[in-house]
């Protein structure tokens, strides 16, 4: 049996096996990835150094140097690395969903697995931070094209409007309004009032996907407008 003290220092062996070379980078990289997300929630990405990240987290700054050679090269990870775990969420909402899904239960799913997280913020300030530097847009970009495919399948599957330039049309404005209160959510003294934004909007979503597809709407005829009503002659 190994001493006590042997056991207190940590000199007996793993018994588990070793992680490879490729494990461990694996491993560094992601948690270098996962500092840079969280960081560029809190102090935005012009405060931003990978010094900050390196010690968020707790590699050093040669490793972190020997995965990421840059700023860029280490947000443009971080991205990919947060698009990722959005995917990872989309699908497992896409796995559940049937014939009965709602509006109501897309645009919840989608804030908040998305845009009502703090990780969205950080995505919120690479792409703007993009919009200067041509090289950064460029490969932002690429990477979002896969996401925003898959994204926008899921939407159309739930929504049931036929014509694909107003779906398309709706589709962005849905996306916008959660955008707005993403960045809205952080400004808000009363805390209760994003959701209640969220809520009023889901409900003028749904309606007006039922008045294109109602009926009425489906036969191309509208509503009988109402007639004023006539003043009694004196």
């Amino acid at each position: 049996m190994a001493p006590a003290t042997a056991i207190a220092s940590g000199a007996l062996r793993r018994t588990g096996p070793r992680r490879t070379q490729s494990e461990r980078s694996g491993d560094t990289q992601r948690r270098l990835c996962q500092a840079a997300v969280e960081l560029l929630s809190e102090v935005g990405y012009e405060r931003l150094t990978t010094a900050h990240i390196a010690q968020r987290a707790g590699v050093s700054k040669g490793a972190q140097a020997h995965h990421y050679s840059c700023k860029d090269d280490m947000l443009v990870a971080a991205f990919e690395h947060l698009l990722m775990q959005w995917e990872e969420r989309r699908e497992a909402y896409a796995r559940t969903l049937g014939n009965g899904a709602r509006m109501e239960d897309l645009l919840t799913n989608m804030w908040r697995q998305v845009f009502g997280r703090p990780d969205y913020l950080a995505s919120l300030e690479v792409m703007l931070a993009a919009r200067h530097h041509p090289s950064l847009r460029e490969r932002l970009q690429a990477l979002l094209q896969t996401w925003t495919a898959a994204r926008d399948a899921t939407f159309n599957e739930i929504v049931p409007l036929a014509d694909p330039e107003e779906l398309a049309t709706f589709m962005q404005i849905n996306f916008c309004v959660l955008r707005g209160l993403a960045v809205y959510k952080g400004l808000a003294e009363d805390r209760a009032l994003p959701q209640r934004v969220l809520d009023m909007w889901v409900r003028i979503a749904e309606a007006f996907v039922d008045g294109r597809t109602s009926p009425a709407a489906s036969s191309g005829t509208t509503p009988a407008k109402r007639q004023p009503k006539r003043k009694p002659k004196p």
